[in-house]
């Protein structure tokens, strides 16, 4: 078992889901659950069940089964299987012990992975591996990589200047990286880039925290269409996690 931790948007989820993928072959068997702030055990642990074996658990979702049960199920399920587990956003200890009860220790080779911004909640099993902030070498790839594509070239030296500045208020942070060179992407002229700069605030640079990162992600949503801002204040009626179709 090993726990990746780290602040928000470092990367986690998208480290974990990268292992996840590039392993799951040499498994008999592996899942990708994310338990979020506000968990639904029994949701989780139904489609934990699910993807473990589609085949034998495409109804559980309709079952009334509760969290003893399903834990049960699953621990009966795994002892001779060599499963890959990735739990996802864990926020708090008691959420993660009940989830791991079912998760029982066989001599098959499997692996679990879990995700975590809490220290505490990461040493409660295994290995931890903590995420740092993107050096500024690689920060400087990231963002140019892109607003100008893969094989770019050096840009001019004035967008060079502004870009170095909205980079130490990312603070090394993937997400705020990316949100900024998106917005960035379709206008490459120095003024422009002055402008968002300027209204990014304190950023990231000595401030790793959901505050921080909040204010890089309101430059990005203030720059957007009437519409656009709109359609995002209607999805946020909607609490976490939860699944709405499109209305055609």
């Amino acid at each position: 078992m090993v726990s990746v931790v780290g602040f928000g948007g470092l990367g986690k989820t998208t480290l974990a889901n990268a292992m996840y993928q590039k392993l799951k072959g040499d498994f008999d068997c592996g899942a990708f659950v994310s338990v979020s702030f506000t968990p639904n055990i029994e949701k989780i642990l139904k489609s934990l069940l699910h993807q473990l074996d589609k085949n034998w658990y495409h109804n559980i979702n309709e079952s009334n089964w509760g969290e003893a049960e399903l834990i049960t199920e699953i621990r009966e399920y795994l002892p001779n299987k060599r499963y890959i587990i990735v739990i996802d956003d864990i926020w708090d200890k008691s959420a993660w012990k009940n989830i791991r009860c079912a998760l029982i220790e066989n001599e098959c080779g499997s692996r679990v992975i879990t995700t975590t911004r809490i220290l505490d909640v990461a040493k409660e099993d295994g290995d931890v591996y903590e995420m740092k902030p993107l050096s500024i070498m690689d920060s400087k790839i990231l963002f140019y990589q892109i607003i100008f594509g893969k094989e770019y070239e050096s840009p001019h030296k004035q967008l060079i200047e502004v870009s170095e500045k909205i980079l130490m208020k990312c603070g090394g942070v993937p997400l705020a990286i990316i949100t900024i060179s998106s917005l960035l992407a379709e206008r490459h002229d120095s003024a422009h880039w002055s402008k968002v700069y300027q209204s990014m605030g304190t950023g990231l640079e000595n401030n790793p925290d959901v505050n921080g990162m909040r204010r890089i992600l309101y430059v990005s949503y203030y720059d957007l269409p009437a519409p656009l801002k709109i359609c995002l204040l209607y999805l946020s009626l909607y609490p976490e996690d939860c699944i709405f179709r499109e209305n055609i």
